[in-house]
C-alpha cells in the first residue's frame, strides 16, 4: 500500500466514523492534499450511488471493454484480498450492491485507472478511460456535470491528436456518443449550461481545425446562450498552486482552480505574478496574456461544480542567477462575498543553483604553423565538433549565441563558394552545433583580434599589417559597414557596448579606457606589456596578461574601483589570452605550462583550475588564437 493510500484509508475511516471532516484530513495531509481532496469527492459522491442500477447499454459496453482489456492483459496472481477499515462507510443493505461499489473505488483508485486518465485515442489504455468515466457517470447523482466533463475531455483529446487522421477518427466517435447524450437535457437551466461548454468547446476545436458537424446541429438547436442568471449560491473555489517540475534552469508551475459549492458557472482570473530573477517560456494556452504589469493574467470562465481547471505556467531563471525564485499567483473573483481556499494568494518558491549557461560552449582555435582551424568543446572539456570550422582564427560569439565572427584567415577560398571571396571578418549561424549560412562582413587581411559587442550591433577589428601601426575598426555587426576607426590594440567591450579597453601607447603605453569613437576617456594601467584585456560581464573587473610586473607571462585581475591588481597564476610557462566565463565566475586562457598548450579555466582566485581542450597548438599571433566562450 502506498502512503497516499494509507493516508486515504485513515481519512475515510475518520469520516465515517464522525472523528473528521474532509477540510480537517486535507489540512493534516498538506503534502496529499490536491490528490485527497479529488479522492475525498469521489467517495462522497460515490456513496448516494447505492441505489443506483447501470443500464443495459452500459453493462454491454463496459462488458465488452472489460473483455478486451483482459484479453490484451493475461491474469495474474495476486496477494491476499485486503480490506480496508473503511469499507463500512459503503456497505448497504445489499452486499451486491456494496461489491460493485466497492468495485468502482478499486476502479477510479488503482494505478491502472490513474494511469489511463491520460490515456489518448489509439493507446493502449483508453478504452479503459473511457469505461471508468461511463462507471463514474451512472453513479454519479448529477449526470450532467459529467457528461459536461465529458465532453471537456473529448475536445481535449482531439486538440492533442489533431495531426493523427485515425486517433481523431477515434476521438470523435466518442465526443459524437457524448454530444448524443447532452440532447438528451431538455431543462432551460440544463440547455443554458451545455450551450456555455459548447460554444467554447467549439472554438477550441476551430483553433486546431476539427469540425464537428453534430456539434454544430446541436448548438443550432439550443440557440444562443442566455446571460448566466444572477444567483444567491455561496461560492467557493479550491486554489492549489505549486511547482510540478524543475529541469535546470527550467520551472513549471501548476495552478488548479476547483468550484466547490455553486451549481451554476464561476468564472475567475487566475495571475501569475513572476519574479524579478525568472523570465516568461510558455503556459498551456488556457486564455492567458501578459498584462500591463507584465504577470501573466488568464481568464477562466465556465468553472463547472466540482471540475477542476488546471493552468500550467514555464518560465526560466534569468542568465547567471542563482538562489531563491519566488513566484507567487493570486484568483480575482468579481463575486466580493466569494471564498477561496486556502487562501485567494499563493506563492512557490524555489532554488537555482546552477550557473547559465551549464556547460558554456568553447570555441578554441587549433593551430599549427601553417593553418588554423575552430573546434568546439563545452566547458567540461566534452569535444562537441573538431571540425567546426577550416581556415579560421578569431573567433568571437555573438551575445545570444546564434552566430560566430571570425577570420578568415589565408585559404579559406579554397573551400566552396562564397568563400572564394578570400580573407576578411565572416559570420556564420551556428545551429545544432554546425556552421551554416556563412556570409562576409568586411574584406581585410591582417585581421589580428575580433570581439563582438554585448548588445549585438558592433563588431571591434584589429587590424595590423605588417610595419603600420595598428588600428581598431568598429563595424556594423549586420551589413559589415565601417562605423569608426582609430588607433590602438587588442579591444574589449564594456557590458553596456558604450567604451572598450584596449591596448595602446599615447601619453603613455598601457590599456586604455576609450569611447566607442576612440576618444581617450583615461589610461587604467602604465605597464607596456599589458596585453590582451578583457572585462567582466559585471563590469566591475579587467583580467589581463602582462610580462613586465613579474618577470614571467602571467594572467592579472584589476579592479575598476579601485585599480587593484591582483595576480592570478604564477608558474613556469606562459600564460595568455584570458576570457570571462558568460557569468563572469571563470576564467579561460591559453597555458604551455603543461608541456604543449591547452586551453584551462579556473576560478577567480586562481583556484580550481582544469583543463578544457589539450593539444591545441603554438602561434605567434595569440590574439588569433583566443578561444570564444558562451
Amino acid at each position: 500500500m502506498s502512503k497516499l493510500e494509507k493516508v486515504l484509508d485513515d481519512c475515510l475511516a475518520q469520516l465515517a466514523s464522525g472523528q473528521s471532516t474532509v477540510e480537517e484530513c486535507l489540512a493534516d495531509h498538506p503534502e496529499h492534499a490536491q490528490e485527497l481532496q479529488r479522492l475525498l469527492l469521489t467517495a462522497q459522491i460515490l456513496e448516494p450511488g447505492q441505489n443506483s442500477e447501470p443500464t443495459p447499454i452500459f453493462k454491454a459496453r463496459a462488458r465488452s471493454r472489460l473483455m478486451a482489456h483482459m484479453q490484451a492483459n493475461p491474469k495474474k496472481k495476486r496477494s491476499a484480498t485486503y480490506w480496508p477499515a473503511w469499507a463500512p462507510l459503503f456497505l448497504g443493505r445489499s452486499f451486491n450492491m456494496a461489491f460493485g461499489l466497492a468495485a468502482v473505488l478499486v476502479l477510479f483508485l488503482s494505478t491502472g485507472t490513474v494511469l489511463a486518465q491520460s490515456a489518448l485515442p489509439g493507446e493502449a489504455l483508453y478504452d479503459w478511460k473511457l469505461a471508468s468515466e461511463e462507471v463514474f457517470r451512472t453513479l454519479h447523482p448529477n449526470p450532467l456535470s459529467v457528461d459536461l466533463m465529458v465532453a471537456e475531455r473529448r475536445v481535449d483529446d482531439l486538440t492533442q491528436v489533431s495531426d493523427n487522421d485515425e486517433a481523431v477518427a477515434l476521438a470523435l466517435l466518442e465526443y459524437q456518443h457524448t454530444l448524443s447524450n447532452l440532447s438528451d437535457y431538455h431543462t432551460p437551466e440544463s440547455r443554458q449550461a451545455i450551450s456555455a461548454a459548447l460554444v467554447r468547446q467549439k472554438a477550441e476545436l476551430d483553433q486546431v481545425q476539427v469540425d464537428v458537424p453534430e456539434l454544430d446541429r446541436l448548438l443550432t438547436e439550443l440557440g444562443p446562450a442566455p446571460p448566466p442568471s444572477i444567483t444567491s449560491e455561496p461560492v467557493e473555489l479550491a486554489f492549489s498552486y505549486q511547482t510540478v517540475n524543475i529541469d535546470g534552469r527550467t520551472i513549471t508551475y501548476r495552478a488548479t482552480i476547483t468550484n466547490t459549492t455553486s451549481s451554476q458557472p464561476v468564472s475567475t482570473t487566475l495571475i501569475a505574478a513572476l519574479s524579478p530573477n525568472e523570465e516568461f517560456v510558455t503556459d498551456n494556452g488556457a486564455g492567458c496574456a501578459l498584462n500591463d504589469n507584465g504577470e501573466r493574467s488568464c481568464e477562466l470562465d465556465d468553472l463547472a461544480l466540482n471540475v477542476g481547471r488546471s493552468v500550467t505556467v514555464t518560465t526560466r531563471a534569468v542568465p547567471c542567477y542563482t538562489g531563491v525564485v519566488a513566484n507567487s499567483a493570486m484568483l480575482e473573483i468579481s463575486d466580493d462575498s466569494a471564498q477561496v481556499s486556502p487562501s485567494n494568494s499563493i506563492q512557490a518558491e524555489n532554488i537555482i543553483d546552477s550557473q547559465y549557461p551549464n556547460p558554456a560552449r568553447v570555441i578554441y582555435v587549433q593551430s599549427n604553423s601553417q593553418n588554423s582551424d575552430l573546434g568546439l568543446v563545452t566547458s567540461g572539456g566534452t569535444n562537441v565538433n573538431a571540425e567546426f570550422h577550416h581556415w579560421a582564427a578569431a573567433p568571437a560569439w555573438s551575445p545570444d549565441g546564434k552566430h560566430l565572427a571570425f577570420f578568415g584567415i589565408q585559404g579559406i577560398s579554397q573551400l566552396a563558394a562564397p568563400y572564394n571571396q578570400g580573407n576578411g571578418v565572416w559570420v556564420v549561424d551556428v545551429i545544432n552545433n554546425q556552421q551554416q549560412n556563412p556570409r562576409q562582413l568586411l574584406a581585410q587581411d591582417h585581421i589580428k583580434n575580433l570581439t563582438w559587442s554585448p548588445d549585438g550591433t558592433k563588431i571591434a577589428v584589429e587590424i595590423g599589417p605588417p610595419g603600420i601601426a595598428h588600428e581598431i575598426a568598429i563595424i556594423d555587426a549586420d551589413d559589415g559597414r565601417e562605423l569608426y576607426r582609430f588607433a590602438g590594440e587588442q579591444p574589449a567591450w564594456s557590458p553596456n557596448s558604450q567604451q572598450l579597453v584596449i591596448k595602446g601607447c599615447f601619453d603613455a603605453c598601457g590599456l586604455w579606457l576609450v569611447e566607442v569613437d576612440g576618444s581617450l576617456v583615461r589610461q587604467i594601467t602604465t605597464d607596456s606589456t599589458d596585453s590582451y584585456p578583457t572585462w567582466s560581464p559585471a563590469g566591475d573587473q579587467i583580467a589581463f596578461s602582462s610580462f613586465n610586473r613579474d618577470g614571467n607571462w602571467e594572467i592579472y585581475l584589476l579592479q575598476i574601483d579601485s585599480d587593484a591588481v591582483t595576480r592570478l597564476t604564477n608558474r613556469k610557462g606562459t600564460e595568455t589570452t584570458p576570457v570571462f566565463g558568460p557569468c563572469g565566475q571563470n576564467l579561460y586562457l591559453r597555458t604551455d605550462a603543461y608541456g604543449s598548450w591547452w586551453i584551462t579555466t579556473m576560478r577567480l582566485d586562481g583556484s580550481g583550475e582544469y583543463k578544457v581542450q589539450e593539444g591545441v597548438g603554438s602561434t605567434e599571433e595569440w590574439g588569433l588564437a583566443r578561444p570564444a566562450v558562451r
